[in-house]
């Protein structure tokens, strides 16, 4: 058995809790406790360091969301396989680099995209070409229009566990993605009424509601999320657990009150939980659905940023009251959702494939948002200011009014930046600011594309002033 008894000082003034969160991490990723290892039992290794029981259950906890333990059946906990992925590569322009060595399209920085060098390619390989040996059928065919009975399960196995969302599979229905989740549960609830969208919020969204004309009630947001009203709308669609695009967290009352009002009022909330397993700090926060005791919540969830874009797979969870209405109007098998990697990506889940890789992700991006957290302290207070909610896959930098966010971001693709302007999710496009991504680019090459970026904001900041 190995000897944890050195993980814990006396003399330092952080708490036990984080110092044996801390120690553990350390010697994990650096070898000195190798994969595969035992750890000994909670209630030993309390002993032997002189802590409570409770703070080594803790830990281990947080350590096996991390990804850094994996707890097995009846033998304990042991190492988890954390080898080091590859940081991407980023070729960073210089700034003689000829305009034409720039890529065609900007990638640097880009907000809400998963780096694909993290998927799983082999294991999925593995796992398609399993499913086809074993059920070639369940490729081609589905035998429910809701989608595979199989991913349905899994999916709410998986709500039930990292989300705390507590549904049957007959309530889930298997979408082509986020996107049109939102567009069928709005057209299933919104009864040629009103809906009360979120502002700033999601562009994409914000235009299928204007294509329809209906009429909208803007949610001011902040980075606590948006108030409720004094009447809803007939639908209302929110991002509770991390706001889109400012990324704060709705809190608790302020769900239960949404809730209440959309029972009291017979309207319907629609959660859009789009990246909400990336919080870099703690547990996962659950989601709203989870609270919703009065079934007026339709749960949206997505594998684009999860997994991958490639796969084009969501899920609309519905409240049992609306299961048969939508079965009503969904005839058709999997009108929208590709059917061949419904059942590979439910055996995937089932093997514990999928969360392993969730936790991989997590911790890599955990490791870039901290150096874009870090990069971005350096740029002068009078450029602006952000929150670190230590969440997401994206970071919103706020500018002053006076400075022009489009002519930033439309100067800095030229050089191959991929960041956004705050303004262009603001329907009266009154805030300025960029949404700058982490997901994709490597620790390394992070400080110097924030520094690049900065040079953009700081000519920016000279003409407006």
């Amino acid at each position: 058995m190995i000897d944890l008894s050195t993980l814990i000082d006396a003399n330092d003034p952080a708490p036990i809790y984080a110092q044996l969160a801390n120690a553990l991490r350390q010697a994990i990723a650096g070898g000195s406790i190798a994969e595969g290892t035992r750890l000994p039992s909670s209630r030993a290794l309390a002993q032997d360091l002189g802590i409570s029981r409770s703070t080594v259950v803790l830990t281990f906890d947080q350590l096996s969301a991390e990804g850094y333990l994996v707890a097995r059946r009846g033998a304990g906990m042991y190492v988890a396989d954390i080898a080091p992925l590859a940081d991407v590569s980023v070729a960073r322009p210089s700034d003689s680099s000829p305009r034409q060595q720039h890529p065609k399209t900007p990638s640097f920085l880009r907000p809400g995209e998963p780096d694909p060098k993290l998927f799983p390619t082999r294991a999925w390989a593995r796992t398609l070409a399993r499913v086809a040996r074993s059920t070639p059928e369940a490729l081609c065919a589905l035998t429910d229009p809701f989608g595979d009975e199989m991913l349905r399960q899994e999916i709410a196995t998986y709500l039930q566990r990292w989300r705390g969302v507590t549904c049957s599979p007959e309530q889930i229905l298997v979408t082509s993605g986020a996107h049109e989740a939102l567009e069928l549960a709005i057209d299933l609830t919104i009864d040629g009424q009103d809906i009360g969208l979120e502002s700033p919020g999601f562009t994409p969204l914000q235009r299928f509601v204007a294509g329809r004309s209906w009429p909208v009630r803007w949610l001011d947001t902040s980075a606590e999320g948006p108030k409720i009203p004094d009447r809803l709308a007939k639908v209302t669609v929110l991002t509770p657990s991390h706001q889109f695009p400012l990324g704060g967290t709705l809190p608790v009352a302020q769900r239960r009150a949404f809730l209440s009002a959309a029972k009291d009022q017979d309207a319907w909330i629609i959660e859009d939980d789009f990246d909400s397993e990336f919080r870099y700090a703690g547990q996962p926060v659950p989601a709203m659905a989870g609270l919703d005791q009065l079934g007026r919540c339709l749960y949206v969830g997505t594998f684009s940023k999860t997994f991958s874009h490639a796969i084009r797979l969501g899920y609309l969870v519905l409240p049992a009251a609306l299961v048969s209405k939508m079965r009503d109007r969904f005839i058709h098998p999997s009108a929208g959702a590709g059917i061949t990697a419904q059942r590979p990506l439910a055996v995937f889940m089932a093997d514990g494939q999928y969360d392993r890789h969730i936790r991989r992700a997590r911790r890599r991006y955990g490791e870039r948002y901290d150096a874009t957290l870090t990069a971005l302290q350096s740029w002068p207070d009078e450029w602006g200011h952000f929150h670190p909610h230590r969440a997401g896959m994206q970071i919103a930098y706020h500018l002053p009014d006076t400075v022009d966010d489009n002519a930033i971001c439309a100067n800095a693709a030229t050089e191959g930046f991929a960041v956004q302007p705050l303004s262009a999710y603001s329907p009266n496009r009154s805030l300025r600011g960029l949404l700058i991504g982490f997901c994709r680019t490597g620790v390394t090459e992070i400080p110097d594309l924030i520094a690049q970026l900065g040079r953009h904001v700081n000519v920016a900041q000279k003409a407006a002033f």
